[in-house]
């Protein structure tokens, strides 16, 4: 039986404070789920939002449909409307509230429940993935990767990625459009699974482009390695060389493991 050891990196926008920080992510190896959402700047409270996303995932990751992801929208909706301190808002706050609401992307991650297990492939354990908008999945097995997840190459990062909104009429529109994404997959003890947001997604993207067009070979191990050892340095060489954009970063490294081997 596997779990997993998870571990989070997250740098706030050069030039913000640390509070203005808009991305979230949360995790539970017990259960072995994993969530990433970055909150739309120009939305109302949308790290909140973001936050309400991930805990909601992690809590109870909804099932692969449209009908399922959609009644299941209504318990972060609600939660986020709840702690809103609509009496206390002035009145532009507050009609930006209902207006725009908050807005975030989300990428979340977990192992397949273990009654399931009869479906599993040479003993390996069935993992699923859903996603709405640029926050993005990247899946390694000896040091190659395996599955880039929801965009498949680099040129589909762009500036205008699909939203969850808190307003649940809004959400109609992107399900309609095909815009939830899901993937399934099989993992095993030593794979690695990275949940990022889109400004980091997009680097590891240009890195794995390297490999597979034979110009250079990524070492995933060294990556993570300079990830564990310094992030924030890291993502600060990477603004200096203009090789990441300016926006919060966020990053799960989620190793799959042994049970006993979980520390």
């Amino acid at each position: 039986m596997v779990t997993l050891n998870i571990s989070a990196h997250a740098v706030h926008k050069a030039g913000n404070q640390p509070e203005h920080y808009e991305d979230a992510y949360a995790f539970d190896t017990v259960t072995g789920r994993a969530a990433v959402a970055d909150g739309a700047s120009d939305s109302f409270e949308a790290r909140d939002w973001a936050s309400t996303l991930t805990q909601s995932f992690v809590k109870t990751p909804p099932e692969p449909t449209r009908e399922a992801f959609m009644e299941w929208l209504h318990l972060p909706s609600r939660a986020w409307n709840i702690v809103l301190p609509w009496d206390d808002l002035p009145w532009y706050a507050e009609q930006k509230a209902r207006d725009v609401g908050g807005l975030a992307t989300l990428i979340g991650f977990y192992l397949m429940p273990e009654e399931k297990k009869n479906a599993k492939k040479n003993n390996d354990t069935l993992w699923r993935a859903l996603a709405v908008g640029d926050a993005c999945l990247l899946h390694i097995r000896d040091n190659k990767l395996l599955v880039r997840f929801p965009i498949e190459t680099t040129d589909g990062f762009d500036t205008t990625p699909t939203l969850l909104c808190t307003r649940l009429e809004q959400n109609e529109f992107i399900i309609d459009d095909d815009e939830l994404h899901t993937c399934e997959g099989t993992c095993r003890p030593g794979d690695i699974f990275l949940l990022a947001s889109d400004a980091i997604a997009e680097r590891l993207y240009q890195l794995a482009d390297l490999e597979e067009l034979n110009v250079g070979l990524p070492d995933w191990e060294s990556i993570l390695t300079l990830v564990n050892e310094d992030f924030e340095g890291l993502i600060g060489q990477f603004r200096d060389d203009g090789l990441i954009r300016n926006d919060d970063v966020t990053l799960l490294v989620v190793h799959v493991v042994e049970e006993e081997e979980a520390v």
